[in-house]
């Protein structure tokens, strides 16, 4: 593994803080037995694997949310432990095609610069989840009780 690539599974992307009722409203925060992820009712047994979901409804609907380096961002796991490695590599290949990152050139930079490009990858798997977890909450918002039911999440993909 190149250090390209090390420091991509080392991104440690983060949500606006307006959103953090929404994620742990729908995933499981943290540890935590298994059974009691299922017993709380959350439609995603991990924070990363709503997060994950709202990137790609942000990519479908494109609806990158504009972010500045003043948003507190809040992080929560790098995704070299997001499972499985599958979506890992999917959300690094849409970020990838959907920035302005040069994966040519950054090979050929030192350390310091590659971190430095990290950022943009970061930004830009950030933009779109955080899209994305605006247009979830919108979606509970207007519509509280088709936010209750089983398929809420399922129908937003079909929308």
């Amino acid at each position: 593994m190149n250090i390209v690539e090390k420091k991509m599974y080392k991104l440690n992307p983060g949500y606006l803080e307006r959103f953090e009722d929404l994620l742990r409203r729908y995933s499981q925060f943290g540890g935590g037995a298994v059974d009691d992820k299922y017993t709380q009712g959350r439609s995603f047994s991990n924070v990363y694997e709503f997060y994950a979901y709202a990137f790609f409804i942000g990519l479908y609907k494109d609806a990158p949310m504009d972010l500045s380096d003043d948003d507190n961002l809040r992080s929560f796991w790098e995704i070299e432990n997001w499972r499985p490695k599958e979506m890992i590599d999917h959300i690094l290949a849409c970020a990838l095609a959907r920035s302005d990152f040069d994966m040519f050139a950054v090979q050929e930079k030192e350390e310091a610069e590659v971190t430095a490009d990290m950022r943009i990858l970061r930004r830009t798997i950030e933009q779109y989840a955080n899209g994305g977890l605006n247009y979830i909450s919108k979606r509970a918002e207007e519509d509280p009780d088709q936010a209750e039911q089983d398929d809420f999440f399922l129908n937003m993909m079909i929308d």
